[in-house]
């Protein structure tokens, strides 16, 4: 911990020359995008020529930038930079938008890794409850699923509604990945019977998964959406909130979440030639 108090006092400067400058965090945002001239820079951020001439010499003087030919570029440095500095955007914002799925809620299913790159979700949105709507977050839900053929899903709360749409992909021969705690792939094969699960996992449709693990969440991926809700912090599932997103970077953020599972979990199969009349836990 001292470390990182030692590291904050020798860079605590350098962040403020772009916390504190609106002009030079624009000045390296535009040009992130390529090389312009003054009036390039004066129309795209709206400010005088003067003032961006002032966030120039200072930009220049930390070598984050250079002129030639009357057109300003970043170094090798501003791009790193600038590239940073728009992550940093991107997670703040983020983080503000899920601030209610976030708080008050359990995010140890979270790894760091995946809290690092957080930005990802900034094109997602928030779905709440209402007086006069509580399903809300589930019609929503809902409404993704339905347009999907191929999803994955982590989860230890069973949804009947989800599981209704999972089966009727799996007889339009889609594909389903289930990451399952016990308790819930129990009540999976209980509901929909072992000789339709079996077929299906045997046919390649269906690929279930078990984790011992008491994960908080319920994450679903479909070919164009990621879908999340978590637990409160008493241990309840939180019905009344849900975060989705159609972005690419959401989707494969959900993926790489589902992944980390993935290697976690235990490979389940119903039977082998003929259905047997216990789930099989493949070695």
């Amino acid at each position: 911990m001292d470390y990182m108090f030692e590291l904050y006092e020798q860079v605590k400067d350098d962040m403020k020359f772009f916390i504190a400058s609106d002009v030079r965090a624009k000045i390296l945002i535009s040009l992130r995008s390529g090389s312009k001239n003054l009036a390039d820079l004066r129309k795209e951020i709206h400010l005088s020529s003067s003032t961006i001439l002032h966030g120039m010499n200072q930009l220049e003087q930390k070598n984050f930038i250079f002129r030639e030919s009357g057109n300003y570029s970043l170094s090798q440095t501003g791009e790193v930079v600038a590239n940073k500095l728009i992550d940093v955007m991107r997670s703040f914002y983020s983080l503000n938008l899920c601030e209610g799925l976030f708080l008050n809620h359990d995010i140890s299913c979270i790894p760091p890794e995946l809290f690092k790159d957080i930005g990802c979700l900034e094109k997602s949105f928030i779905v709440k409850s209402t007086s006069t709507n509580i399903m809300r977050p589930q019609e929503v839900f809902s409404e993704f699923l339905s347009k999907s053929r191929n999803f994955k899903q982590l989860t230890s709360v069973y949804n009947p509604s989800s599981i209704q749409t999972f089966l009727e992909t799996l007889e339009k021969k889609g594909n389903v990945q289930l990451i399952m705690t016990e308790g819930i792939l129990d009540k999976l094969v209980e509901n929909v019977g072992k000789d339709k699960l079996g077929k299906w996992i045997k046919d390649g449709n269906l690929q279930l998964m078990k984790i011992d693990e008491d994960v908080k969440i319920s994450l679903t991926t479909g070919d164009n959406f990621i879908a999340m809700g978590l637990f409160s912090t008493d241990g309840t599932y939180d019905l009344n909130i849900a975060l989705i997103s159609k972005g690419e970077e959401a989707i494969s953020w959900g993926n790489r979440l589902f992944d980390l599972y993935m290697q976690k979990a235990t490979p389940v199969k119903i039977g082998s030639e003929e259905i047997q009349d216990e789930i099989v836990v493949m070695e």
